[in-house]
């Protein structure tokens, strides 16, 4: 609906200036007939401004989706010792809406990813250690591009420590998979 009001502007514009431009060359003529002064040269340029139609303000919102349910899948250790699957998930201090919270107010949307209109779902992986520390982060899945990747893996890397993921009452290491969503908006 906008691109369409867009297009009826940058017609209207057009067709204001093609008229302005027709009616402009005709009172020149006019009066380059009715003078006097002798002088043969007819000036026929015209000063026409069109109106420039706005470029509307775009800023981008980031939010996180829910992680895929993964109860399904077998409890295994891979070779760097990371389990893909915990009995008790690693937690961010304050549980989901305090992850969204920082994540939200903590990653900037590239500047690049705005001007380009460039929108999508960045899939993170990283791992939370024994301790609760955030590392091995990495962007998988489908790349977007325009600094979008390296902006979420900036943010989660700086993460605070995280409650760790547990096996048998005990510590493990586990990879954590987020979905990073970035959408454009109208200001």
């Amino acid at each position: 609906m906008k691109f369409n009001n867009l297009k009826t502007r940058i017609r209207l514009c057009l067709v204001i200036s093609v008229s302005a431009l027709f009616l402009g060359s005709c009172n020149d003529e006019k009066s380059a007939n009715n003078s006097t002064s002798g002088n043969n040269e007819v000036d026929t340029t015209v000063a026409v401004n069109p109106p420039v139609a706005k470029k509307s303000k775009k800023s981008g919102k980031v939010s996180t989706a829910n992680n895929v349910d993964d109860s399904k899948t077998k409890m295994e250790k891979d070779k760097m010792g990371y389990y893909n699957r915990t009995e008790v998930l690693p937690a961010f201090s304050g549980g989901q809406s305090a992850m969204e919270n920082y994540i939200v107010n903590t990653i900037e949307y590239p500047q690049d990813a705005i001007d380009n209109n460039v929108e999508g779902i960045v899939t993170v992986q990283f791992g939370v250690d024994e301790s609760g520390n955030v590392s091995n982060v990495s962007a998988v899945g489908n790349k977007i591009g325009y600094g979008l990747e390296e902006e979420a893996i900036r943010v989660i890397s700086k993460m605070p420590k995280w409650t760790p993921g547990q096996v048998k009452g005990k510590n493990v290491k586990t990879w954590r998979i987020l979905p990073i969503n970035y959408r454009l908006e109208e200001s």
